[in-house]
């Protein structure tokens, strides 16, 4: 009988101990349902910026399979408009057109809850640094997913500059769909480009661009 009662006992500890991880497995998915859109600038022959160690394509594509795993972690739904290197244009004339329509079409025929476009920067003037998020006004959202982002990621990145609305960017202002451009940091900058290759950082930022979604969808 008392072996009985010390089996007993011990099947109730191991439910117990297992339950605080069952539920935080459940409390984690907290972007159930929502589907985004990750687009990782450039690619094949369109390299984007090039500086301190860094092409800009790879560094681009790198930060979205990051944020694209950490995003299904939570839940979502992710696609991405490229999962290798190479650009979407369909002709060798105007090519870059091409890849930008085609990446636009794509994002509207899917109609994600939302959209994030992952670029880096670089000028000429080395002093420039800080990530920047970028907004069209051709949805109404799209300032508030920019302030969400940038107001979360000053809490824990010191280098990020204010939100800019920009309507000249020919991709974007085709796009329906609510959703921002990420330029995650300037690679003509020492420090940014230092950052922006370390694993760690990296996985800083994707935790909190991960999270700043989170907290945009918890007001709606």
């Amino acid at each position: 009988m008392n072996k009985y009662k010390l089996l007993i006992l011990i099947c109730f500890f191991l439910i117990t101990i297992t339950l605080p991880k069952v539920t935080a497995s459940v409390n984690s998915m907290n972007l159930l349902g929502k589907v985004i859109i990750l687009d990782s600038g450039h690619g094949g022959v369109d390299a984007g910026a090039t500086g301190n160690q860094i092409i800009e394509k790879d560094l681009n594509l790198i930060l979205t399979r990051k944020l694209e795993k950490e995003l299904v972690s939570r839940g979502a739904t992710v696609y991405l408009t490229r999962e290798d290197d190479k650009d979407l244009s369909t002709t060798t004339v105007n090519r870059k057109r091409s890849d930008l329509y085609n990446r636009a079409k794509y994002i509207n025929k899917i109609s994600p809850n939302m959209y994030i476009s992952i670029h880096l920067n670089s000028v000429t003037n080395s002093s420039w640094r800080g990530l920047q998020v970028f907004y069209t006004t051709k949805n109404e959202e799209n300032k508030l997913i920019a302030e969400t982002i940038t107001n979360h990621l000053k809490e824990s990145i010191s280098n990020v500059r204010e939100i800019k609305k920009d309507n000249t960017y020919y991709m974007y202002k085709h796009i329906t769909s609510q959703g921002v451009l990420i330029e995650a940091g300037f690679i003509s900058n020492p420090n940014d480009s230092y950052l922006l290759r370390n694993k760690e950082y990296q996985d800083k930022l994707i935790s909190s661009i991960s999270d700043s979604i989170e907290i945009y969808f918890q007001k709606k």
